[in-house]
């Protein structure tokens, strides 16, 4: 199984730190908040991970390599132009193969076991992680007999950036403006093709310098 992690953002809402250093490579516990990700996949049982880039995308690339250092191989999706997270998908398809891969945003720090959805069978389309809304995660979803449902009032849950994808889902030779949720997935809760299951633990979105002082109080690893 391949992992594909969106690190092409440009992390507007932590300038002007991002100014000079893309945001997955901010360091958390004195460590790239995407080598974090990197090595939990790697202990996971990943061998090969595709990073999509695009502002200072250079020094992902520059950082990581060919993903020898960390004893997997890595392969870069270049955007020339930033992509929606659709559009990653589309553009970075001809680096995933036909089995279901990892799907991860590249600006998060988590202690979900990525083992789980590694030895998961994927019955249905794709299966997301979700957590329960709070106050600043509106809810997006709710979740019945572990089938996602977007179109219930008083929602419960909300995406945490992680999921496990059929490649099928990704659409072919169309635009590459495209959004992960409006777009591709969304469409496919109508007719019940989305399964998901409730995270407890820890994921924790890098949007402001707060975060990053809160992660670096919270991990004891």
């Amino acid at each position: 199984m391949k992992a594909f992690i969106l690190a092409a953002g440009k992390g507007e809402r932590l300038k002007p730190l991002t100014d000079e250093i893309p945001k997955p490579l901010i360091k958390i516990k004195g460590k790239p908040l995407l080598e974090w990700s990197i090595i939990k996949l790697r202990s996971a049982g990943i061998k090969e991970i595709v990073i999509n880039v695009h502002h200072l995308g250079d020094q992902i690339i520059n950082y990581f390599g060919n993903g020898k250092r960390l004893n997997l191989k890595i392969d870069y999706s270049i955007e020339e132009k930033l992509l929606g997270t659709g559009g990653a998908l589309i553009q970075g398809k001809k680096y995933l193969d036909d089995s279901p891969f990892l799907l991860i945003s590249g600006d998060l720090w988590t202690d979900f076991p990525f083992q789980r959805l590694i030895s998961k069978n994927l019955k249905h389309k794709a299966h997301l992680v979700l957590i329960k809304k709070n106050e600043a995660r509106s809810g997006d979803f709710n979740l019945m007999n572990s089938i996602i449902n977007s179109d219930s009032y008083d929602k419960e849950y909300t995406y945490s950036g992680i999921s496990l994808l059929d490649p099928c889902v990704i659409p072919q030779g169309e635009s590459l403006n495209k959004e992960l949720w409006n777009d591709v997935l969304k469409p496919l809760t109508k007719d019940n093709k989305i399964t998901g299951e409730v995270f407890h633990g820890l994921v924790k979105n890098i949007n402001k310098v707060s975060d990053i002082e809160e992660l670096d109080v919270a991990i004891t690893e």
